[in-house]
């Protein structure tokens, strides 16, 4: 593992921050395609995923720490700025809900913004868990003697010597990859999940999957029925998801592509 990549004086270069910053870089590019796509103007992909990434850190970083609260209420402002320590949904979710006011501020129809939404979310997400591959930031998974285990003894969150764990962001990036060019398959097609929302639904389904799958090789508490909390909060959206594309609605998501 790399947790600093190098160091410029004394301001070290962390390789989870720069995955982070491509995150952005490359999923506000991506948002801008598919903006051109809907009838978007693409110049607010820019300023929407810029908003979603930073709200989204901290909405990470504070349900962590509500999560591992009598661990870090002794510390808190080193659990604040700590360079470990994310949760996935929380910064979903508070990235989307700052994403949705600006939206909705800018008038911008919320069907086709969110249709647009999957490509982009699924790709910063893929180069994300990147960051945390090469940080070794604890979110591995449990011991394993497959060829497939890897030791994150030099993580920020190292394993045991010797240890061998499933490198499950490896796992979530090349899921996440896949789900990118399924979501893009659709977006080009006039006919597959046409009605609005439908494609954001679809997004929600799959991503949510992922990690619950994922989430089995992981070694986080059970807290409902023997799932983690992620598996419980995945298996709600994918339920919404699902919602989304089962519900009518007349008008389409999406003009002929161009």
């Amino acid at each position: 593992m790399i947790p600093t990549l190098l160091e410029l004086g004394p301001l070290p270069v962390r390789s989870f921050g720069l995955m982070v910053a491509l995150a952005l870089f490359v999923g506000a590019a991506r948002l801008a395609k598919s903006f051109r796509h809907y009838g978007i103007d693409p110049r607010l992909a820019e300023r929407y995923v810029t908003a979603a990434g930073l709200s989204g850190l901290l909405g990470a970083r504070l349900w962590y720490i509500a999560e591992n609260w009598t661990m870090l209420r002794h510390d808190l402002f080193g659990a604040l700025f700590a360079s470990a320590g994310f949760t996935f949904y929380g910064g979903f979710i508070i990235g989307a809900l700052v994403v949705a006011a600006l939206a909705k501020r800018d008038g911008t129809d919320m069907g086709r913004f969110c249709d647009a939404l999957g490509p982009c979310l699924a790709l910063g997400y893929a180069v994300g868990r990147l960051g945390c591959q090469l940080s070794g930031d604890g979110d591995y998974g449990s011991a394993t003697y497959g060829f497939w285990g890897m030791s994150y003894s030099t993580g920020v969150v190292p394993t045991l010597a010797g240890e061998r764990v499933y490198p499950t962001p490896l796992f979530e990036s090349a899921l996440s990859l896949v789900i990118v060019f399924a979501l893009s398959y659709i977006e080009r097609s006039e006919n597959i999940l046409a009605r609005r929302f439908q494609r954001f639904g679809f997004y929600l389904v799959l991503i949510s999957l992922e990690r619950v799958v994922v989430e089995f090789l992981r070694i986080n508490p059970p807290v409902l029925w023997g799932f983690s909390e992620a598996q419980v909060i995945g298996a709600s959206l994918s339920l919404l998801g699902l919602l989304f594309i089962l519900v009518p609605r007349r008008a389409v998501a999406a003009p002929p592509v161009s």
